[in-house]
């Protein structure tokens, strides 16, 4: 699939609702409406946060002197196209006001479209493999987003669903960052995977050195993740062979453990590897490969499952997990359900 992000009518529409908000506090009305058009998609969001994050680093320039001309009349004009959209109120001297201008004067939309970061995505069953433009790979496994921003001595990524692979270009002046929420993996040159399954990150270490950290969006300080002891000599470093386990939410302690390499990689060649594993999370790595979906019931996450099964065979993993856990297997044309015998 082609790099994608939300559509251009949706970075219109956040524009409006960052230069209404930056006229100063919303009517109940107009908070409700905005909370809605938030709810609405998760594009809306995404485009409401990649649009002001775009103004924010533009508006020192566009609050420049030699731009307020221009920057009056690209505003006049945007108010008379978007004037049902808001009231008018005086905005003379905002900074993200004169930013919003700029991007217009600039070329408006088309202009901060081509500025947006890049997406790419994979579907249900689907796995690609992204060549990025510092010469770095990514691997996404099936049902999974990454956000892609290049820029000056930065290499930021954002995992917003699934799975990737990561053989990073090596650039010590240019640390690569993949983000999960408020977790922040940092490498230099390196190789290593991000998952998200579960509400849990997992981070699998293949070659080189990363540090997990925290660092909620805004923070100035970062704090590195501090995992629980697990089964090896030095729980605080992740090395290769290496997994680190951290619960987004942050309700668990992280988790540091051994990883097989062959096994965690069996997915880019299409089998999928289960030994002891948790049967919740079997099942949610299994259900990125087919629309028919499998469902649990009762007491049956924690079950442990074995066995190698091709990608999107759920008919071969739910006969599997039928002849050697003690329960019932339901099949239906679009649903499979596992209930305790």
């Amino acid at each position: 699939m082609s790099p994608r992000g939300p559509s251009p009518e949706r970075f219109e529409a956040a524009a409006v609702w960052c230069l209404a908000l930056a006229e100063g506090p919303l009517s109940d009305e107009r908070q409700r409406a905005f909370d809605e058009w938030l709810a609405a998609n998760p594009e809306n969001l995404t485009a409401f946060e990649r649009s002001t994050s775009l103004w924010q680093q533009m508006g020192e320039a566009a609050a420049s002197p030699e731009f307020a001309d221009v920057r009056e009349r690209a505003l006049a004009t945007f108010r008379r196209r978007n004037q049902w959209r808001w009231a008018r109120r005086p905005v003379a001297g905002r900074v993200i006001t004169a930013a919003a201008a700029m991007l217009i004067a600039l070329g408006g939309i088309g202009w901060w479209w081509q500025s947006a970061p890049e997406i790419y995505r994979t579907g249900v069953g689907e796995r690609r493999v992204v060549m990025l433009d510092d010469g770095s790979r990514a691997s996404l496994d099936a049902a999974t987003e990454v956000d892609v921003r290049m820029h000056g001595d930065q290499r930021e990524l954002h995992l917003v669903a699934g799975r990737a692979k990561f053989d990073v270009a090596k650039d010590p002046l240019k640390p690569f960052s993949v983000r999960v929420g408020d977790k922040l993996v940092v490498a230099t040159g390196t190789s290593f995977s991000v998952e998200i399954v579960n509400r849990k990150l997992h981070v699998i270490l293949y070659e080189g050195r990363v540090v997990v950290i925290d660092r909620p969006m805004g923070a100035e300080l970062p704090a590195a993740v501090a995992p629980a002891s697990g089964d090896v000599d030095e729980p605080m470093a992740l090395t290769p062979g290496r997994e680190l386990v951290v619960d987004i939410a942050g309700r668990s302690p992280s988790r540091l453990g051994k990883a097989d390499p062959v096994r965690s990689l069996s997915w880019e060649g299409g089998q999928l590897v289960f030994e002891d594993e948790p049967l919740g999370l079997a099942v949610n790595r299994i259900n990125r490969y087919s629309a028919r979906r499998i469902v649990l019931k009762g007491a049956t996450g924690q079950m442990r499952v074995n066995g190698v099964f091709n990608t999107g065979d759920v008919e071969a993993f739910a006969t599997g997990v039928e002849e050697t856990l003690p329960v019932h297997v339901i099949r239906e044309r679009d649903v499979v359900t596992i209930t305790p015998q």
